[in-house]
């Protein structure tokens, strides 16, 4: 999800547990994937690496820029704007759905959600990912009587909804949609994630992105990735409610 406010510390980075569920297109086909809120189009872009046509919804208009160049097509709109998304997706059908860090930066997500099924084709897929409030770190912080919103995270002060596991895949259900999985992402090397970024993006220039790639292009980010996160992920496994950052859920639109 992408903030209109030019000083907004914006960490643009691929949503690695959405990705996982997004397995390469088969047999020349190029699925449509409709990425609402998609902010400058990393995640997007991922997806359109495995062969999808991708389309995205964003409101910053920087943001829908460097979209753009990445993806098929971009709608330059509130994501909760109805009328204009129903006029620049009038008679367009999807085959997957991508929420990505988005429902919880509006008033009413589970409406906002079920607006969106329109566009989805019968027995489509969904991928929603959200923040889980209850994790190890903001479970320390309301111990001890903390409730400090933040520039990024869980506590991040653009979010208006909170969700825990069981809250979320309610929502979905409330929706009409089936729930096929539920995975995570974790939190451990992530909560020095305020210090890598003073670190590895100083000096950048927020309202132009400049730092929102500071991290995710780094060496030790890609070294992250690659050794370190597959263990993180397996410890996460075994207490999700308490070790995960995000919560991630694969559904279905009945066919």
């Amino acid at each position: 999800m992408f903030t209109t406010d030019d000083t907004y510390p914006y960490f643009e980075e691929v949503n690695e547990g959405v990705l996982r569920h997004v397995a390469p297109a088969s047999n020349g086909s190029r699925p449509k994937v409709l990425d609402v809120g998609c902010g400058q189009g990393s995640l997007a872009a991922a997806i359109a690496e495995r062969g999808y046509e991708v389309w995205g919804i964003e409101q910053a208009g920087y943001a829908t820029a460097k979209a753009a160049a990445r993806i098929d097509h971009v709608v330059h709109a509130d994501l909760t704007d109805a009328d204009a998304v129903r006029a620049s997706l009038a008679g367009e059908r999807f085959d997957r759905m991508v929420f990505s860090d988005v429902l919880e930066h509006v008033y009413d997500p589970l409406t906002v959600l079920r607006s969106y099924l329109d566009y989805l084709a019968p027995g489509g897929e969904v991928l929603i990912s959200l923040p889980n409030v209850v994790n190890w770190q903001t479970r320390l912080a309301f111990l001890f009587g903390r409730f400090n919103y933040q520039d990024s995270g869980v506590m991040d002060r653009t979010h208006i909804r909170f969700f825990t596991f069981k809250t979320a895949a309610e929502m979905v259900r409330r929706a009409g949609l089936t729930v096929e999985a539920v995975d995570h992402t974790p939190l451990i090397v992530r909560a020095a994630l305020p210090l890598a970024k003073r670190v590895l993006a100083r000096g950048a220039a927020p309202a132009e992105g400049g730092q929102g790639r500071a991290i995710i292009d780094s060496p030790s980010y890609r070294a992250y990735m690659r050794y370190f996160y597959p263990w993180e992920y397996r410890i996460g496994s075994l207490r999700r409610s308490l070790f995960a950052f995000r919560i991630v859920i694969v559904a279905r639109r009945p066919a």
